[in-house]
């Protein structure tokens, strides 16, 4: 795998967590909630493509994982 400590992963994504959600509240007022969730829905599929690729071996399980790391940022700004 590309992270040997589960505990690193669930880590790393909890705070993508965090500060997406944090980032989300920030724009919600200014943007609007429904070109949030366009944006949103847009990256989250984008980020499965990306996710299905390196599944593919069509790139390194790098990219898959910072694929489910932005996949969670757009979850977050689209929730």
């Amino acid at each position: 795998g590309v992270i040997d400590d589960p505990l690193i992963g669930t880590t790393l994504v909890g705070a993508v967590n965090v500060l997406a959600t944090y980032f989300a509240l920030l724009i919600m007022d200014s943007v609007g909630r429904r070109t949030l969730i366009l944006w949103s829905s847009g990256g989250m599929f984008l980020c499965c493509v990306v996710i299905m690729m390196s599944l593919l071996h069509y790139f390194d399980n790098l990219v898959a994982l910072g694929a489910v790391n932005v996949y969670v940022t757009f979850f977050e700004i689209g929730l």
